[in-house]
């Protein structure tokens, strides 16, 4: 080994050991709150669409309002948009992925088997979406598992007794529900693929392709958990915003705790989707005003999900937040009027 190798080598080892005494401190508070005094700073300069005025968050209703009606159908949709006053919804959060024959349909996990009849029907455990066409998917009752209070009031309907609202629906097919009962009212959209690899490239396609010709880009967030397909959606699609991936997140936690530039980034999200509460198992803060501060900072909005603790609501609001997604968006209305 040559000495220039051995100073490489100790050099290396000198900034791994930064890191390592850098990050211990963070690790070690991460659950913790703000310190003393720390005041919500307002950016009045924001150019950035998605930060809401401070003490006014989007209500957004998490998988069109799962709480209270079975999540990611038109039956749900329809209660949000009948039940304006209710639910006070202003922007709709829902999942979307390809089915066998390349229809982009609303469902959250991979399979049917949660919400729906399909492993009844089909004698078998783990239905995938991408296994069936969507004329298939369609004689699925998406009902099925949904509890109310104790009780299963969708339960047992089969063949022509399933309503239509409670089949599965196209991404376009909700868009135009949407759209066409606004009521002139400019609804906001958070839509995740959850379809992985090629298919989750296809299914990124396929919403370009549906939300640019309505004219909807600039009132739709996209987001994903596959990696590969949001590398492919940010170089295909650049013009589509988009949320932080999870290492762009973790990333932005530790530049925001180290109080680094994140302009050197040079990130592109516009926003930053993050749990809090519960959603993140109450081990680490991701609900700051600091955080959000520095969020703020570089004009990315902060959008919570899944706030169902009127407690945690209130706790987002009076910290900044911009967004907050909830299985029972009447609840996060009614903590937002509290305020």
């Amino acid at each position: 080994m040559s000495f220039t190798a051995i100073l490489l080598a100790i050099k290396n080892l000198c900034h791994s050991v930064v890191a390592v005494v850098a990050i211990v401190p963070i690790i070690l508070t991460m659950g913790m709150d703000d310190l003393p005094g720390t005041e919500v700073i307002v950016n009045e300069n924001a150019e950035n669409a998605y930060i809401n005025e401070y003490g006014d968050p989007d209500v957004s209703a998490h998988r069109s309002g799962a709480g209270v009606a079975p999540q990611n159908t038109i039956m749900a949709f329809e209660k949000m948009l009948e039940n304006e006053d209710e639910f006070g919804v202003d922007t709709f959060e829902f999942d979307v992925q390809l089915t066998k024959d390349g229809e982009l349909i609303l469902l959250h996990d991979l399979t049917f088997d949660a919400t729906s009849d399909a492993v009844e029907k089909y004698g078998k455990k783990n239905v995938y979406a991408s296994e069936l066409t969507f004329a298939e998917a369609h004689e699925l009752n998406l009902g099925e598992n949904f509890e109310l209070n104790g009780e299963y009031p969708y339960r047992g309907l089969r063949g022509d007794d399933i309503p239509d609202n409670l089949r599965v629906a196209t991404c376009e097919e909700i868009l135009d529900l949407i759209e066409s009962n606004s009521k002139g009212r400019q609804y906001r959209y958070i839509i995740e693929i959850k379809s992985k690899g090629e298919q989750g490239k296809q299914a990124a396609d396929k919403l370009y392709k549906i939300v640019n010709e309505k004219g909807l880009k600039d009132r739709v967030i996209w987001a994903t958990f596959q990696l590969d397909v949001s590398a492919y959606m940010e170089d295909t699609y650049p013009d589509m915003p988009r949320s932080a991936g999870i290492f762009e997140v973790v990333q932005f936690y530790v530049y925001s705790r180290m109080g680094w530039d994140l302009d050197s980034l040079n990130v592109t999200y516009v926003a930053l989707q993050i749990p809090y509460g519960d959603s993140a198992f109450n081990i680490i803060n991701l609900g700051t005003k600091a955080l959000i501060n520095y969020a703020h900072k570089y004009d990315i909005a902060v959008q919570y999900w899944t706030i169902n603790d009127a407690d945690d609501a209130e706790y987002l609001i009076e910290n900044g937040a911009d967004t907050i997604m909830s299985d029972y968006p009447d609840m996060i209305l009614e903590s937002v009027k509290n305020k």
